[in-house]
């Protein structure tokens, strides 16, 4: 992986942290998620005016954008359900529902004959190896393996996200090699806000609120939409030029991110063990990024 591919990765995991961050504070999930994607479809369509080529795309790209909209349509929701859990923390939810790059090396192979080398697969595990301790729930002179705790419902929420953002990496690096990779997000990003609104609109309590985050957090709305925008572009920028498995890889580092936010401002417990993870997962981006 490039330096300027690695710049690409960790901006764009910021950018995702921070707008989780947001995420995790707001009060009606769905609401919020839906109001900060209609922002970033405004900004980005103002932007894609102005490209060649953003209204006269294939029909396979909007059938691949679709295809990954579902999927991340799916991750949103179910991160948005685990943070609404009251054992919900950032600092477990975030890391647990960023382990896709568990998944996305054996998809990566079967689906587009992608093959990573030796260290960037160490790289990998060793992230994901901080991301599982993470979620442990003990100090850090405590420590003992255990299984993940699959009867806690935020646990399954946010692994089921994980899992399922997987199958949408797939399908986007497909689609970024096949367009423009600004027009692509922004058919995703698009799609993904007609797929939420559907879902908002059936059901009568929430389409009734549909503007609930804008009259009462319209800058955090703004600041969402901006960041969310963000990440999306840059991590796709990065998908185009290098490996979508180093990518997926060394995106973990948000987990270090997300656990510092959890622990200073959100004031979460367990930081010592947290924040160890985190070392783990930074140097298995040093890993990936060797390989």
């Amino acid at each position: 992986m490039s330096y300027f591919a690695l710049t690409l990765v960790i901006f764009s995991a910021l950018m995702h942290s921070s707008y989780n961050f947001a995420y995790k504070r707001s009060k009606v999930k769905i609401l919020y998620i839906w109001s900060i994607f209609s922002v970033a479809v405004f900004i980005m369509t103002v932007a894609a005016i102005f490209r060649e080529g953003f209204i006269f795309v294939s029909l396979r790209t909007i059938v691949l954008a679709s295809i990954s909209a579902l999927f991340f349509t799916l991750y949103q929701i179910y991160t948005g359900k685990a943070y609404a859990l009251s054992k919900g923390d950032m600092s477990i939810v975030y890391p647990l529902s960023i382990t896709a790059p568990l998944y996305i090396p054996f998809l990566a192979y079967i689906f587009i004959g992608e093959r990573v080398s030796l260290t960037t697969f160490l790289g990998i595990v060793l992230a994901l190896s901080g991301t599982y301790l993470i979620q442990l729930n003990v100090p850090l002179k405590k420590i003992k393996l255990k299984r993940i705790n699959l009867k806690e419902k935020h646990i399954r929420y946010a692994l089921f996200a994980g899992f399922i953002y997987s199958f949408g990496a797939i399908i986007d690096k497909i689609g970024v090699g096949k367009h423009d990779f600004f027009i692509y997000t922004y058919w995703v990003v698009l799609i993904m806000f007609i797929y939420m609104t559907i879902t908002i609109l059936k059901n009568k309590k929430l389409s009734l609120d549909i503007s609930y985050c804008y009259r009462n957090s319209f800058y955090k709305v703004i600041v969402g939409g901006a960041l969310l925008m963000l990440s999306f572009l840059s991590y796709r920028c990065a998908m185009q030029i290098t490996e979508i498995s180093a990518v997926a890889g060394a995106r973990q580092i948000s987990s270090l991110f997300g656990v510092l936010m959890g622990i200073f401002l959100l004031k979460e417990p367990y930081g010592t063990l947290r924040f160890f993870a985190t070392v783990l997962i930074v140097m298995g981006v040093v890993l990936i990024k060797i390989g």
